[in-house]
């Protein structure tokens, strides 16, 4: 039995109390409907079919069979039945599938309507399911319904213009044209419509950038007409003019302003949008966000941009909690530009770590360590540790490796350094990794004195007396309770005292006994008896791991040594030594055994070298890199490693990637600069050359570019990529000095190698550009480097890109060289003169000492 109409079909659905009683009613009426397709050709049947078929679309059944219907429903002369035939058409079919070629003839005929409600259904189809080919197709008529004297229309063309541009690329030169005379446009659909339409011409086609550049002045009167108050009150939402629209607005002219020029349009409109847009309300805390964006990702000038942060800081207090994590995620990311202005907003980033919604709590917790320097580690540390209580236990392994990277950075004193890595084992040891347990111990055996070292286990000694349950601190203090036995309880020789005396009574601490830890605990100076009890009862508890008994083991064969003057102490290893024979663990058993050969009296001779202390280690420790504490840091810093200088706009943070004005490809630069062609030059100082050496001659150890930048395409970023403040630099031999690489038609370039502490295998550069001249220009500077294979390259963005008589513009490169190996730069320099016209110049420059690895 059909049903004659949908809302019989709808009415037995409902009535349905399983699901397969549903699913009778379905296959039922699907049959009916094949049938009724089949045997009658009436558009009221095909109305109400196709109806019926959308509906048992939308309850996930499947009805490909009605495709063919939808297409001759939309052919029909109603509008009714238009609209339910193309309704069906998007709903049922892709662009994938060949049977929409046979639509074509329809729009066509009927965007040559004269209703404009049917022109604005076939609109709407091309818009969403329109395939290239349908787009070659109907793409002039498109372009004729733009100009209509209709907004509907208008508005409804610039949507399917949006579509034929994404599916094929090549027809955007038609609109570009039509992107002024819509966003011109009083109507604020339009409007809309054609901002879309330009973002995605700017987004994918440079040359359509610079013509959408062109109607800045027509954006900025439009956004400037929508704050003037009292102007279109139709559009007003919560007392803001559209919000909608000039969100969009904003989001264009963030993709337009990464020029100088462009920007210092913009500002003034910027400015009062931050100042003339109310926040108390939601709608106008979308506008001011989406400004303050906008000119983070823009070369606008500080005060401006410290309005941008401030704006951010005050969205930290709102009360709704979407609101705080977008302030929270864009300060994360605009922290490596603006470090100083966020540091003023640290307390209320401080107290979000407390906020019970833990995404909020997670982004405050990146912002805090993306906000630790070395003038504010104390501080920040100290807040962090205070939190750890209480946080998530899903943060704890990520905030222990950074509060160990922060202490190892920014640390004032190794006494504070010391204090900090035994308070995170203490308050979060299970989530200690094995290689900052690692650090710590290095730390404590080979920068540590004879002071220090006593005071770091007397304090994990003290620790462990409390508590035993964090692995870590059981592991970092029974490893130095081993080792430094002897400086935990004292010196025996200074005490006056017998040895038998000692043995009963305790050694007295060559410290004072009232030594503190930075909690303000009295710090235990114990009997050799109590130390050795204390071991014992790590190794029979119940949270003791197979590891913890390894370090035991250990410990006592150190212990065998430090107190062998104690003979009471000396038994109680002995039992703890024989009962650890009979471990579960293998591992455990074998040392124990181990240990037990080796304080046999035969052994008396070799058994002092064995459990002598460990000596510092010899290789270097492996270093931190200051990004580790910013993922934003981290992001931009593979984008400037691995995407070529066209997509290197500030814009990657904030938005949609821009594609750059310059047009040449990395592979083009690449090609270019290490090209068979390179002329030939001096080995020193690198002055330029007409002779051409042989193909590959001069760059054969040269062969890879690993950093690839120019000044044109990203000078206009933030001032640097590093989000943190760097350790002070160390001034070995070499370094530190100024070595002139190249001088000669208007410029001279000179480069200063720096080190820094954190990083043993990085050189830093200091790339200064001086302009010579007196009376001379210079503009659109470029600059490209490479380095041997066995390094790698890093470059940072520049101060500028145009120099004035004797001016200068700087640039800092960083070359990872852990091999150790000469630093060599093949670099290519580009620059337009005010006399001499285009310059373009490939030094060869190895002129540094061999001091500079």
């Amino acid at each position: 039995m059909s049903f004659f109409r949908l809302k019989d079909l709808i009415r037995a659905v409902r009535c349905s109390t399983t699901a397969a009683d549903e699913r009778a009613v379905i296959q039922k009426e699907s049959a009916a409907i094949r049938s009724s397709f089949k045997e009658e050709d009436s558009q009221d049947a095909r109305f109400v079919n196709v109806q019926k078929l959308l509906y048992i679309y939308l309850l996930g059944y499947p009805v490909r069979f009605g495709q063919l219907e939808c297409l001759k429903l939309s052919a029909s002369s109603r509008f009714s039945d238009k609209r339910v035939g193309y309704l069906g058409t998007q709903v049922l079919l892709d662009e994938k599938q060949e049977i929409l070629t046979l639509l074509t003839n329809s729009l066509q005929s009927d965007m040559n309507n004269t209703d404009e409600f049917i022109i604005g259904i076939a609109l709407c189809t091309l818009s969403n399911v329109a395939s290239p080919e349908v787009c070659n197709d109907l793409v002039d008529e498109v372009e004729r319904l733009l100009s209509s004297s209709r907004s509907y229309i208008r508005k409804k063309a610039a949507l399917a213009a949006l579509r034929i541009i994404r599916r094929v690329p090549e027809l955007q030169d038609t609109f570009i044209g039509h992107v002024k005379s819509l966003i011109s446009d009083k109507n604020h659909a339009v409007q809309q419509t054609g901002i879309s339409l330009a973002i995605e011409i700017c987004t994918t086609n440079p040359a359509g950038l610079e013509e959408i550049t062109k109607l800045i002045p027509i954006i900025i009167r439009q956004l400037k007409t929508l704050l003037a108050s009292g102007s279109s009150p139709e559009y007003e939402v919560g007392g803001v003019v559209d919000p909608f629209l000039q969100v969009s607005y904003l989001k264009l002219l963030r993709i337009l302003s990464q020029d100088a020029d462009v920007a210092e349009q913009i500002n003034d409109v910027l400015t009062l949008v931050a100042t003339q847009t109310d926040s108390s309300k939601n709608v106008g805390t979308a506008v001011l966000y989406e400004c303050a964006v906008t000119i983070l990702s823009t070369p606008s000038d500080g005060a401006l941009r410290s309005l941008a942060i401030n704006l951010l800081g005050k969205f930290l207090s709102h009360r709704d909690n979407n609101i705080r994590y977008v302030a929270l995620s864009t300060l994360s990311q605009a922290v490596i530009a603006e470090g100083s202005a966020v540091q003023r907003h640290r307390a209320t980033v401080l107290q979000c770590l407390r906020d019970p919604d833990i995404s909020i709590c997670r982004r405050a917790l990146d912002l805090s360590f993306a906000l630790i320097n070395k003038h504010n580690v104390r501080a920040m540390v100290k807040e962090l540790l205070d939190f750890i209580p209480s946080a998530d236990t899903d943060f704890l392994p990520q905030m222990t490796h950074k509060l160990v990277a922060a202490a190892t950075l920014f640390g004032p004193d190794l006494q504070w350094q010391l204090d900090t890595y035994i308070s995170i084992a203490k308050l979060a040891g299970n989530h200690l990794s094995a290689a900052n347990l690692f650090r710590m111990i290095r730390l404590i055996t080979a920068k540590c004195d004879e002071g220090m070292q006593r005071y770091a286990v007397r304090r994990c000694y003290t620790l462990l007396t409390q508590d035993i349950k964090e692995e870590k601190l059981v592991l970092l203090g029974v490893w130095l309770i081993g080792e430094y036995g002897d400086l935990l309880i004292g010196d025996a020789s200074s005490s006056g005292r017998s040895v038998d005396d000692l043995d009963g009574l305790g050694a007295l601490s060559s410290t004072k006994a009232t030594q503190a830890d930075p909690d303000g605990i009295q710090l235990q100076v114990p009997k050799p008896v109590e130390v050795v009890h204390l071991i014992k009862s790590i190794s029979n508890s119940p949270v003791a791991t197979n590891m913890i008994s390894h370090f035991v083991v250990t410990a006592l064969a150190k212990l065998t040594g430090r107190f062998c003057a104690y003979p009471s102490a000396t038994k109680d290893i002995n039992a703890i030594v024989n009962s650890l024979r009979t471990n579960d663990d293998t591992e455990t058993q074998t040392r124990a055994v181990e240990l037990e050969a080796l304080l046999r009296p035969a052994l008396d001779g070799v058994r002092d070298g064995v459990i002598d202390r460990m000596p510092p280690p010899e290789y270097p420790e492996e270093g931190f890199d200051p990004d580790c504490l910013n993922p934003a840091a981290i992001r931009m810093r593979d984008l400037a490693m691995l995407k070529s200088p066209n997509t290197m706009a500030t814009s990657t943070l904030f938005g949609a990637e821009v594609p750059s004005k310059n047009t040449s490809s990395a592979a083009a630069d690449l090609l270019d600069l290490l090209g068979d062609d390179v002329p030939q030059q001096s080995t020193n100082q690198g002055e330029p050359s007409s002779k051409q050496k042989a193909p590959g001659d001069a760059v054969g150890s040269l062969a890879d570019l690993l950093g690839d930048t120019s000044l044109s395409s990203i000078n206009n970023q933030p001032a640097t990529l590093d989000v943190l403040q760097e350790p002070e630099e160390t001034d070995p031999e070499g370094f530190g000095k100024t070595y002139e690489a190249y001088s000669g038609n208007g410029v001279s370039i000179s480069l200063k190698p720096t080190k820094t502490v954190y990083d043993s295998d990085a050189v830093n550069i200091e790339v200064v550009f001086t302009n010579v001249s007196d009376s001379d220009s210079i503009s659109s500077l470029t600059f490209q480097a490479a380095v041997p294979k066995t390094q790698q390259l890093t470059i940072h963005p520049a101060s500028g890109q145009n120099l004035g008589p004797q001016e200068i513009v700087t640039q800092k490169l960083e070359i990872s060289n852990p091999t150790k190996s000469a630093v060599r730069l093949l670099i290519k320099l580009g620059y337009d003169h005010s006399s001499l016209g285009h310059q373009q110049n490939t030094i060869k420059f190895s002129g540094f000492p061999s001091t500079i690895v």
